[in-house]
Parts: structure tokens; sequence; C-alpha cells
């Protein structure tokens, strides 16, 4: 299965809608949730319609991931924990579903934007893998938006890569 990996334009904090003119190059979506808007405009979507403190989360790591191009020394868990951090749900997060790696799986309509999972990375050896929920990108084939972070000493910083996601086993979600 392929998948693709969102080429994003670097955008301020809290940048408003970008002229067309401004926006990254469309993709090709794989499916039939919202295919005509660009990368950045499904970006900024998703910040639009997250509860506050999702929205929180989804443009610190928007910040991190595009304009200060942050690398943290160490996981994907190190990464998605510094933007929960900066964005003030160090400590003020709650978990909403949690089981085994073998599963059963949250139901899908279970994740919001800005939502901290933890799933099986079918498109990397199958291994554990957590980063923050953006957006569907095909709700039906559960191929969702990811804020994903490689680590294994990497010199790279965030990237939005879309990931399947039909094997979530924890979500925390960011508030008291």
């Amino acid at each position: 299965m392929r998948y693709l990996i969102f080429l994003l334009l670097p955008l301020a904090a809290h940048a408003q809608r970008p002229a067309p003119e401004e926006t990254a190059p469309e993709y090709t979506s794989t499916g039939v949730n919202r295919p005509n808007l660009s990368a950045v405009e499904r970006l900024l979507e998703a910040e639009q319609s997250a509860s506050p403190a999702g929205r929180a989360v989804l443009e610190t790591g928007r910040y991190m991931a595009l304009e200060e191009r942050t690398v943290v020394k160490g996981s994907c868990w190190d990464y998605v924990q510094l933007v929960y951090q900066r964005a003030g749900y160090a400590a003020k997060r709650r978990t909403v579903f949690k089981n085994p790696k073998s599963g059963p799986y949250a139901d899908p309509d279970t994740l919001e934007p800005g939502d901290w999972l933890y799933y099986i990375n079918y498109s990397y050896n199958m291994i554990e893998h957590s980063g923050i929920f953006v957006c569907w990108e095909d709700y039906d084939r559960r191929l969702g938006v990811i804020l994903s972070y490689a680590g294994q000493q990497r010199q790279a910083p965030g990237r939005y890569r879309t990931y399947d996601l039909s094997s979530v086993y924890t979500i925390t979600r960011p508030g008291s």
C-alpha cells in the first residue's frame, strides 16, 4: 500500500487560511474525503475543527515541524511529549482508550484532531508507533494523517504522513 507524504509550506504559528497561490501543491487523495483540498488547507481545516486543546496541540506541532523544524534526540514518543509540553498539556491529558497492542482496536469515530495515538505501523515492519492525529484522508479505508517523528537518530523534523489507523490501541487526549 502506498502512503503519501505531505509536503507542506512553512506557515506562521497562527496563520490564517492562505490564498490559493500560497498553498502547497495538490496531492492525490486515496479516497473521497475532501480530495480537492491542498495539504495545507486540510491541515488548517483540521486545526479549526479541533477542540481548543486539540487546536493548541496541532498548531504547536505545525510550528515545530514546519517553522522551527525541531529535531528531538529520541523517539516518536519523545517528540509527541515535547509537542504536548509546549502546547501546555504535558500533565493535562487523559487516556480515552487503551487496549493491548493485539487489540481490540479503537473505533475510528473516537479519534479527534490533536489526539496522541499509539498504533501498529504497517508501513514500517508492523512495529508500534505513536503520533498526533490530524484528520482522516480516507475514513472508509482507515487512512489518517498523522504528525509523526521518525526518531532513530535521524536528524529530521516531524512530518505529516498518511498511516493505516485500523489498529489504534491507545488514544490520549489533551485536556484535564
